[in-house]
């Protein structure tokens, strides 16, 4: 059977039960970029993003016999990622993000247009602007916004209601435009 029609939780039993590798590297596969994004928009550091992801990857691998599969692998996967990103912060202070990282921007001297410099400066003040919300407000919004994630899912990622996930997200939104000036 071809492995994209396989859900993600079916790979991750073929995988615990039956300790087909192939499994777990087509879900590495599926879900690594995303997963990167996502914890690199959290902690704001490219290595430690690829670190953590890492860590995620290993963490599951380790634990698969232990889901319980009565929830999405994506959902336990994205909580995994949360709790580390926790752990990061713990164990390291916490920085705010003020500007994109110069190796980040691509940056080639006297190459820049006008334009290239207006959409880094907003990139940088949007990141900026959004590092300034409520940790939950933030997650949501990054949840649902830049990972495409449903708000039942969100909810479930979170643990708490999808009314819950809504009402975080649309006062995510309205922080945004009072922190932005809109």
């Amino acid at each position: 059977m071809n492995d994209k029609m396989v859900t993600d939780n079916a790979l991750l039993t073929r995988f615990a039960v039956d300790g087909d590798e192939s499994a777990f590297k087509e879900l590495v596969s599926r879900h690594q970029k995303a997963l990167f994004q996502f914890v690199w928009k959290r902690i704001g550091h490219e290595s430690d993003a690829l670190d953590l992801v890492q860590k995620v990857f290993i963490q599951v691998f380790s634990k698969a016999e232990q889901f319980r599969g009565d929830a999405n692998f994506k959902t336990w996967l994205y909580q995994i990622a949360i709790n580390h990103c926790k752990n990061h912060y713990r164990s390291k202070e916490r920085q705010r993000i003020d500007d994109v990282e110069i190796d980040d921007l691509k940056l080639q001297s006297d190459t820049n247009t006008q334009e290239e410099i207006e959409d880094i400066e907003q990139k940088r003040i949007l990141n900026k602007a959004i590092m300034k919300l409520p940790d939950k407000q933030r997650l949501t919004l990054e949840l649902h916004l830049y990972q495409g994630h449903t708000f039942p899912e969100v909810a479930e990622i979170l643990g708490c209601a999808v009314g819950t996930a809504k009402a975080n997200y649309h006062h995510a939104i309205i922080t945004m435009k009072n922190i932005l000036g809109g």
